[in-house]
Formats: C-alpha cells, structure tokens, sequence
C-alpha cells in the first residue's frame, strides 16, 4: 500500500514500546507529540522523538509540530491545522477530551479514538457527553465517516450505544520487548503473595482494594507493590521500585493475586507476572477471564476459592502451578505482537487503505474595511481584498470572499469595485452590541460551547444572515472596543503596533488579538512585537513582506516643489501647534517653499478653524495650503510633487502612505520606530528615521535641515502587495 503518514496522539509509556514498532512495521510514517501535559507524564507518559526520522515532512514543519501541545491548547492555531492536513491522513488519539476535540475541529482525516477499557459499568458515551455536553456532542456524528471507536478489548463496545457502538473497531495492544526480557525467570523461592495496589492513601478507591485485601488473605504472607505517592504505614508496602526491583519480584514470589472483577479494563502487572512464568490467581467475570480460553485453572469463581489455590501454590502444589503457567499462555497470546499484527491488518489496514479524503469544502471569508477617510486608501484596501480573493482561487474556484463596506463607504466602494470590474459579492455592514447571553445564544446553535468572559460582545452583520453563514472573519482593522464575539474564526490586519499603539493598550483591544484565529501584518518587527507584548502565538501570525509592494501608477512627470505633511485632523491641537511652528520656520529662514497640508477625518468646523489660523498669518497664508477629503488622482500628485513628507505619529494607513512615498522616490520623515526598517532601503536613503517627532518643535528642525534635492527611486506600491502565487500560500493554511 501507499505509505501514509500517522499521529499518534497518546504518549503512553508502555503502549508506545509496542504499537509505533508495529504501526511503522505496517508502513505508516508516524509524528508523535513532544510536549504532553504533567498528569500524563506522571501516569506511565512519556516522550520519544525516534519516530521523527519516519517523517518526509519539510523539518520546519516537524519542528512547529514538535512545539505543538496537542492536549491542551484550546484553539489549534490555523498553521498546525494546515500542516496536518497536508500531510496527514489518520490520527490515533487517547480519550482525552481536549486532544480528541482539537482533533475533531480541526483534523480532516480519519479519526481513531483508543479506548482502553472503563472500571464497571461506566460506558464511553456517557462520559464524553458528560464532558462535551449535548451540543457539542453532535460533532462526532458530523464527523461520522471517518470517526472510529478504537477499541482495545472486543467487548469494549458491548457496553456501549450509538456512534462508539457504531463505529467500533477492534484494536488490541500489546507488550513491549522489554517486558520479556524476565520471560520464564520466575523461580518462586519467597513463600509470599505478590499485591498491586497504587496510591492506597491518595484514592479512596484504592484504599478500598487494599483494606479488601488485608482482610481477605489475613494470615498470608504477602507484598504490596506500587506507585505511592502519599506514604503508607505498613512495611509490606514498597511504594516506588525501580525496574530491577520490580522484576526481583516478579522472579521470587510464589503466587500472585489479582483482584479486578472489572470486564474491560486491565492493568499490565498480572500479564508481566505470566510472562515471568509466576502463576496468577484471578477471579470471575474481570478481563482476565474473559481473555482466557476454554481451560483457566487460575480463574476462581471468588475470594474464598482464590484462598485455597494460593493456599496450595504455597504449600508447592506442582501440578496446579504447571496448569495455571499452561493456561496462561492462551492470554499472553492476544498481546504478542503475532495477534496485533494479524487483527490490525484485517481490521485497520482496509478501512485506512479505501479512505479518501473528500474534496475540498467551498470557504466564504468575510472581509470587514475599516471606515476610511481617504478615498485613495478606500482603493488601496479594496485592491489589496483583491489579491486576497485572487489568492484563494488556486485552491478551489469556489472559494470566495465577500467585500464588506462600513455604511459610509458602501456607495462609493461599491463604485470602485464596478469602475474596475472586480467579481466580488459586496455589502454594507455594520457593528452590533450584543450580550453575553445572545452570544451564548448563537454559539449553541451551531453545537458548540464556548466560554464567555465578557459581558458585552461585537459582532458584524448586515441585517439578513449576519456573517454566520462564512467560514472565517477577516477584519481590517484592530482597534474594536469590545470583544468580538467567538461566533466563527476571526483574522485581523495589524498594521503596526510602535505607531498605532502610542499610548497605553486596552484589554479588549490585546483579548481580541490572543484570540485571533490569524493575524496578517507587514513587518517581522510588528510580528515580534505581538508576540512578545500581546502573548499572540507567533504561528498565528502571517507576514505580508512589503518587498512583494508593487506601484498601480506610473511616476507622474511633475516638478518636486514643495513639502508634505499629513496629520490626523480629530488632534486639533496637534494641528494648531504645527502651524505656529510653521510660522516661525518662515520668519526666521524667509524660505520660499510651499507646504501642503493633508488633513484627515476634519470636520467642517474644525477645517474652518484651521483655515482661520493660516489665513491670519502673512507668513503662511500664501505658503500653506489645506487639503481635506482628497479624490485619489489629486491624493497621489501630491505626493509625487513633494521634496519632502512629513508624517507624526498616530495617523492611520500609514503603512499605505510610506508605499507611496516610496514608489515616488521621497524621503519621509516619521518616527523612529523598528517597522518601518522592514518596509524601506535604507541603502537608497529614502527614509530618514527622526526620534521623538511626537515633540511638535522637531517639525522646526526638519525644515531647517531637509535636503532640498530628493532622489528618485521606483518603489512598490502597498495597493498590489502579494503575488497571487504568496496569497495562495497564506490561503491553503486556512481553507
């Protein structure tokens, strides 16, 4: 068969000894998680990159892997996701519940769900419904095709109903080589019962068993072995042993007893004490029996039988001891690797074999613009949307993104989109306050449980479906006030964080980025940046290079004649300081050159206001010009007939900004900040890095000291800013 690659999401100690040799002996490649949480470790877990050398996968793909924690992370971050998708086609999971749910979120393969037997009646649907409750139950019959109920005993199943019913699938375990390494060692010189009994003062359970044990085989010498984590009062307890002292035991005592009645569920002491060759004394109706054939002379109905055949076994019964060794071997039987082999090739390899994955399911992102107020930047995001949808089409023609415009913009977005005949569904939307409650509301309709922390949520609709029916949310902006709602996986562009986060970080603001299922950002900087101030995991988080920028325009042939600034009109008194210093810039220095002013979200009053302000300066009035609500042509000349830009702090799309001041060859003036490195060629000199151009009298110096002769350099544009064939990239981890 066509070697196929496996995870095997269960580091058990003893387990992974026997059954990744047999998977690989079976053909499979095998990934096996590194980081397992401490009660797993504790309880027989364990670690084991061997099997890592199986892998044809690209190494920084097993690396991420290898970093991955299966268990108890609650979202799996969408690069894990895409990495098992593509390269993965079964997965074995432990019922443990947040492994399992990570698997049948975000895994496309085939599931196999190892389930090694309950204590009594306690059944596996009860308890995974109990855990997941109701809702969140009705995955696993979504997932039904290509769920399986992996058992490890063939009567697992009989206690149980419906889909763990269903789909059960018989898949033994077995016993590593090294247990047999003490095979038919057992010499029996030490007249006492060998006991297991772990945790006697830790679980009350198991001081039961112990308390029963003491009394039931009062005058026999025995010795109780296990894990005690809690110390017992009783020399006959060993608490911990190490390998050699354990199998000592297993060597020299005459008998051992085993207690559990329970049907499926079995430890592994009594197996090793029979591969030792000690005889084994069991009761009725437990695993052991059930496992045994015809002849079970060490089988007794109860305690009182059990009593007497370890009563015989010690006074040297030769002939009992050579039947119970004999009967033994028929139960060992079902856990060599000759039996696993042969029921995992009739019953796993056929339903792996003939499985196909189904074609890839049509993904509808929603794509949300922030509410722009330069008409040339409504274009840049409407372009850059289009790259984007481009971008998903490689992977399945029906793939689609829906183009959402803020109410203000819709009309002339709308306009844009038609004037350049891009095939994009477009609608107008706005964000809705809603409860915690309504939230809870809309979560359990689509069968899920979330937990809410918040009170008070956000979420995008536009009055017919409200977005439910998408796939994933993309917002291109990052300053939302209140929680998005945990309805569907969200994505946000962050533009930066020096710039846009001058001051102090909200907690809504910082909570919606950890819970981002992507971020998309343009700089490495900005990346570290979320990582190590936000706590975003780095996988989340998607580089746009700003290299791969490329012009939509020409360089218009205009003389370079005059400085730039751009300033964000709602910091009335940013504005107001800048134009004093202005003033004084041409009282002192007499210049001659002009400066154009582009002002941001300015309302009418605050333009008059400021208008006012220059038209009462005669050193102003005729070199300082106003431009507000600038049509995209008029946007883009001035910028191209400016020596200089000037840009403060805390402006929006300032990203877009420094792309056009690049394409035309300028040199900006901007702060310090270590993004904006990952943006520009320092070799070219058409950026100049200025500290502190939050302080407004800086402004004076730039002037004074501006190099009145700019080169001239073709730069990219942000508007056109991936490759489709880069977008493709980004797109196949999400869909």
């Amino acid at each position: 068969m066509k070697k196929q690659r496996l995870l095997w999401i269960l580091n058990h100690d003893t387990l992974s000894k026997f059954e990744l040799p047999l998977i690989r002996d079976l053909g499979f490649e095998i990934f096996t998680p590194k980081i397992a949480p401490k009660n797993i470790l504790e309880r027989s877990g364990s670690v084991t990159y061997e099997y890592d050398a199986t892998l044809t996968i690209p190494n920084h793909e097993l690396e991420l892997l290898n970093q991955y924690n299966f268990y108890e992370n609650e979202q799996m971050p969408f690069i894990i996701k895409n990495i098992i998708n593509t390269h993965f086609d079964i997965a074995l999971v432990m019922f443990d519940f947040y492994a399992l749910k990570n698997l049948i979120d975000n895994f496309e393969g085939q599931i196999f769900a190892r389930a090694f037997g309950l204590f009594g009646n306690l059944n596996y649907l009860q308890i995974t419904k109990d855990f997941y409750g109701e809702n969140y139950f009705y995955n696993f019959e979504k997932v039904k095709d290509r769920f399986w109920f992996s058992e490890c005993y063939d009567n697992i199943s009989e206690n149980e109903s419906g889909i763990f019913k269903e789909k059960a699938i018989y898949m033994p375990l077995g016993l590593p080589d090294e247990f047999y390494s003490i095979e038919n060692q057992w010499i029996g010189n030490v007249d006492e019962i060998l006991f297991f009994c772990t945790r006697i003062n830790y679980n009350n359970e198991s001081k039961e068993v112990y308390d029963r044990f003491i009394k039931d085989f009062k005058g026999f010498d025995f010795i109780i072995a296990g894990n005690q984590p809690v110390k017992v009062e009783d020399k006959r307890v060993t608490g911990f042993l190490e390998r050699e002292e354990l199998n000592d035991l297993f060597k020299t005592r005459k008998v051992m007893y085993y207690h559990s009645t329970y049907p499926r569920h079995l430890h592994y002491h009594p197996l090793e004490a029979m591969i030792a060759g000690m005889p084994v004394i069991y009761l009725a109706g437990g695993l052991l029996s059930k496992l045994g054939g015809e002849r079970q002379s060490g089988c007794c109905k109860d305690v009182n039988e059990a009593r007497v055949k370890i009563k015989r076994i010690l006074d040297g019964d030769q002939e009992l001891i050579e039947m119970i060794k004999r009967d033994q071997n028929e139960i060992l039987y079902k856990f060599s690797y000759e039996f696993n082999k042969k029921k995992w090739t009739e019953n796993f390899l056929p339903i792996v074999k003939n499985y196909k994955k189904k074609h890839p399911i049509n993904k509808t992102i929603a794509v949300f613009l922030p509410n722009v107020q330069n008409e040339s930047h409504l274009l840049d995001y409407i372009e850059l949307v289009d790259k984007l949808n481009s971008g998903i089409k490689p992977l399945n023609s029906n793939h689609q993104i829906i183009l959402n415009f803020p109410a203000k913009k819709y009309a002339k977005g709308r306009e844009i989109v038609n004037s350049l005949q891009y095939v994009m569904d477009t609608r107008e939307y706005a964000l809705k306050e809603i409860t915690a409650d309504e939230v809870k509301d809309s979560v359990s309709l689509m069968f899920r449980d979330e937990p809410l922390w918040f009170s008070k949520y956000i979420l995008p609709v536009d009055y017919a479906q409200n977005y439910i029916e998408c796939d994933y949310w993309l917002f291109f902006f990052d300053n939302i006030e209140l929680p998005i709602a945990p309805i569907k996986p969200y994505g946000v562009l962050v533009e930066n964080i020096g710039e846009k986060y001058y001051g102090n970080l909200s907690r809504t603001i910082i909570s919606n980025l950890k819970n981002a299922y992507f971020i998309l950002t343009f700089s490495e900087e900005t990346k570290k940046n979320l990582v190590k101030f936000m706590g975003v995991y780095e996988e989340n988080i998607i580089v746009i290079p700003f290299s791969e920028v490329q012009s939509r325009y020409e360089l218009p042939n205009v003389k370079s004649d005059n400085v730039l600034i751009e300033m964000d009109a709602t910091k009335h008194n940013d504005v107001i300081d800048y134009l004093g210093i202005i003033e004084s810039y041409y009282k002192i220095s007499k210049a001659e050159e002009k400066i154009n002013i582009i002002l941001n979200n300015c309302t009418a009053e605050s333009y008059q206001e400021i208008n006012n302000k220059i038209q009462e300066s005669k050193y102003v009035e005729q070199r300082v010009s106003l431009f507000v609500d600038v049509p995209v042509r008029e946007y883009d000349l001035l910028y191209a007939h400016a020596k200089i830009i000037i840009i403060p702090h805390n402006v929006r799309d300032i990203t877009f900004k420094i792309a056009k001041a690049t394409a035309y060859s300028k040199k900006i003036f901007i702060n310090n900040f270590m993004f904006y490195k990952d943006m520009v060629d320092d070799e070219n000199n058409c950026i100049i890095y200025k500290p502190f151009l939050s302080d407004k009298y800086v402004l004076f110096n730039i002037l004074e000291e501006m190099n009145l002769e700019s080169k001239r350099h073709k730069y990219n544009d942000i508007r056109k800013i991936v490759t489709s064939n880069k977008l493709t990239e980004i797109w196949r981890r999400l869909v």
